[in-house]
C-alpha cells in the first residue's frame, strides 16, 4: 500500500524552504513531488510532518491552513498515483506532471473543450483556488469560492426551469438576463442578491471574452448590475453600554460573543480581520495589523471598552468560531440585553418594494459592530479622515456607506454645531 511522507531540507540557510513529499509503494517504488508549500525550517515538526504546536507566531487559523494544506497534498498524489495504469514505469518527472494536471486542470484544457456556459464556469470554478485579487495578488478566500458555486447552482437551477441542460455562450442576451432575474426574483431575492449573482456572472464571462473562448457583443450593457441602499441599523453608545453591562456570565458561549462584538464595535474591525489578531499584533496601546480583505495596514487606539475586554482575556482574543454562528449568537445575547427599539426596513425583495418592522436584536449581525464604530465616531465629530484611517477605508465615498444617521440626528448635530459656533459669535 502507498504511503505519503513530507519532509524538508535543511541544508539551506533560507528563511523558508518548500516542502517535499516521498511516494513510497514496497520497496521498488519512491517517487518525489516538490511542492510550493513553504515553511520556516524552525517551526517544522520532521516527525508529526506539521508546524511545531507551540509555536506562538502562528495564529490558529493559519496554522490549521498549513497543515490542511499538507494533508491535502498527500491526499492529491495518492489519488494521482492510484488511477495510473504502469506504476512499475512511473517516473518521478511524469509524476510531478500528473500531480501538476490534478493541481492545475486548466492549463490542460483547450477553449474548445469549455464551449458551454456551464462547462466554463465548472472550470473557472476548478480555477478559482489558484487565482489572485488583483488589488492583493493572494489568493482568493474560500467566501469568494462559494460565491462562485452559488452562482453556478442557480444558473442550472435556471436552466432546469426552462427545460435546458446548459447553454451556448451565443444565448447570453438580453432576453437570457431578463428571464435569469425573473427567476432569481421569483425566489424571493433581495434586489442586492440578484445583483451579487450577475456580478459573478459578467465576471466570469468577461474572463472567458479575454481568453477567447468567446464572444458576447455588448456584454457589458446586456449584464447590467443593480444595487440598492437598505436600511441598516448600528448601536449607539448608550446601547453598546447596555450590552455590556448585560450579565451573561451564566451563559458562557453568549458572553464571550458579547465580548467579540464590543470589540468590532470598539475597533471598527470586520469579523475576518479581528480573527486574526494576535497577542504581538497589540502593544504600546495600539492593535496593528493588515486587513484581510484590502491587505491595508491599520493602526488601532485601544479603547477603554477594548482594553477592559482584553484583560479579561489576559489578551488573548475569545475563541473564533463561524461568522453564521456568530451572528446566531449575537442576536440571543442582544435580545437579553433587551435590543429591542423597533426598526423600519424598506428594500426590494422578489422585484417588490417591501417595508417591514423589526425589534433592534433581529437584524444585529457581526458587521453591526464595524458600522456602529464608523457611525458613533463620525456623530462624535471625529475628522472622516481619522476615523477612515482607523477602520481601513480607502475611499470616502465606501466609508460613507457605513454611517447610519438618520435625518433627525443629522439636525441635531447641526443645533449642536450652531449653538457651539454662535454662542462664542
Amino acid at each position: 500500500m502507498a504511503t505519503v511522507k513530507a519532509f524538508i531540507r535543511t541544508t539551506t540557510k533560507s528563511d523558508n524552504v518548500n516542502v517535499r513529499f516521498r511516494l513510497s509503494d514496497g520497496r521498488n517504488i519512491q517517487l518525489f513531488h516538490k511542492s510550493e508549500i513553504s515553511v520556516n525550517p524552525d517551526v517544522w515538526d520532521s516527525k508529526k510532518e506539521t508546524i511545531k504546536a507551540k509555536v506562538l507566531l502562528y495564529h490558529p487559523t493559519d496554522r490549521n491552513n498549513f497543515n490542511n494544506s499538507i494533508a491535502d497534498r498527500k491526499n492529491v498524489m495518492l489519488k494521482v498515483y492510484n488511477v495510473q495504469p504502469n506504476k512499475e514505469s512511473l517516473t518521478t518527472e511524469l509524476f510531478e506532471e500528473e500531480i501538476d494536471k490534478a493541481l492545475h486542470p486548466e492549463k490542460y484544457t483547450t477553449p474548445q473543450q469549455l464551449n458551454t456556459l456551464f462547462k466554463y464556469i465548472a472550470n473557472f470554478i476548478d480555477e478559482a483556488p489558484n487565482r489572485k485579487d488583483k488589488k492583493t495578488g493572494r489568493s482568493l478566500t474560500y467566501n469568494n469560492i462559494q460565491q462562485y458555486k452559488a452562482t453556478e447552482k442557480h444558473l442550472k437551477e435556471f436552466a432546469q426551469s426552462i427545460r435546458k441542460k446548459d447553454f451556448d455562450f451565443n444565448d447570453i442576451d438580453q432576453s437570457f438576463y431578463d428571464e435569469f432575474v425573473s427567476f432569481l426574483q421569483d425566489k424571493s431575492f433581495t434586489q442586492n442578491s440578484v445583483g451579487k449573482h450577475i456580478r459573478v456572472l459578467k465576471l466570469m464571462l468577461n474572463e472567458a471574452q479575454v481568453k477567447g473562448i468567446c464572444n458576447i457583443p455588448n456584454l457589458k450593457n446586456i449584464l447590467y448590475v443593480f444595487t440598492e441602499e437598505i436600511d441598516t441599523i448600528y448601536l449607539d453608545e448608550n446601547e453598546l453600554q447596555q450590552l455590556k453591562e448585560t450579565d451573561l456570565s451564566k451563559i458562557p458561549h453568549l458572553d464571550r460573543v458579547r465580548d467579540w462584538f464590543l470589540l468590532l464595535a470598539w475597533t471598527g474591525c470586520r469579523f475576518s480581520d479581528l480573527e486574526k489578531v494576535a497577542k504581538t499584533d497589540i502593544k504600546d496601546g495600539f492593535i496593528t495589523f493588515r486587513q484581510q480583505k484590502t491587505n491595508n495596514k491599520v493602526v488601532i487606539p485601544l479603547h477603554p471598552v477594548v482594553l477592559e475586554i482584553l484583560e479579561k482575556y489576559d489578551y488573548n482574543l475569545p475563541t473564533a468560531i463561524t461568522n453564521q454562528r456568530f451572528n446566531e449568537y449575537i442576536k440571543k445575547a442582544a435580545q437579553i440585553a433587551e435590543i429591542n427599539a423597533i426598526e423600519t426596513t424598506t428594500r426590494t425583495v422578489g422585484g417588490k418594494l417591501i417595508t417591514e418592522k423589526f425589534e433592534k436584536w433581529e437584524q444585529i449581525s457581526s458587521h453591526t459592530g464595524r458600522r456602529s464604530f464608523c457611525t458613533n465616531m463620525y456623530k462624535r465629530g471625529l475628522n472622516t479622515l481619522m476615523i477612515m484611517s482607523v477602520s481601513g477605508h480607502k475611499t470616502e465615498k465606501a466609508f460613507l456607506k457605513y454611517i447610519k444617521v438618520r435625518q433627525e440626528e443629522h439636525a441635531e448635530m447641526m443645533k449642536k454645531a450652531w449653538d457651539k459656533i454662535y454662542s462664542q459669535t
